[in-house]
This record gives C-alpha cells, sequence and structure tokens, in this order.
C-alpha cells in the first residue's frame, strides 16, 4: 500500500440533521446522504508526491446510509495541481 497523510482544513456539510449520524454508523436523516465538502491541504503526500498547499471538492451522494456503500462523488481537484499530483 501506498503511504499517504494530509493535514487538511475542512468545510463540510450535508443534508442530515445536525451531527450527521451516517458519521456514526446511523442511518442519514432523510433516507439519503448527500454531502458537499472543501478541503485545503495544508501539508500532505502520497508516497513521493508533496500534496502540499493544494485545494480540492467533492460531491457526494449515497441512496442510503454511508456504510452501506453505493455512493456516488465528484472529485474537484485545484486547477494548479501537477499531473502527478491528480494522478
Amino acid at each position: 500500500m501506498t503511504p499517504w497523510e494530509i493535514h487538511t482544513v475542512v468545510v463540510a456539510n450535508c443534508n442530515c440533521a445536525y451531527g450527521c449520524p451516517c458519521q456514526f454508523d446511523a442511518l442519514p436523516t432523510y433516507g439519503t446522504c448527500e454531502a458537499a465538502d472543501g478541503f485545503q491541504i495544508e501539508k500532505g503526500f502520497y508516497g513521493e508526491v508533496s500534496l502540499d498547499g493544494l485545494s480540492a471538492g467533492m460531491l457526494a451522494k449515497w441512496p442510503g446510509p454511508i456504510h452501506e456503500g453505493n455512493g456516488e462523488r465528484l472529485i474537484i481537484i485545484d486547477d494548479q495541481a501537477t499531473a502527478e499530483q491528480r494522478n
């Protein structure tokens, strides 16, 4: 497994009630889980590739609890990321 680590500032929001029950293996408040997250990577790496200073975002939707899987997501990567950082 490739070693990796990130230290981020995260802004996250979902359609569930306060506290996001999905993060604790509970059922989503309204049946599905829909989320939008933004990340500012202060320090990080994936293998030998530095991820310091990059930003990323994610839009996601699961048909039920996150822990049951079957979700879809769209990852948005900083336009300043190199090809090596994107892959």
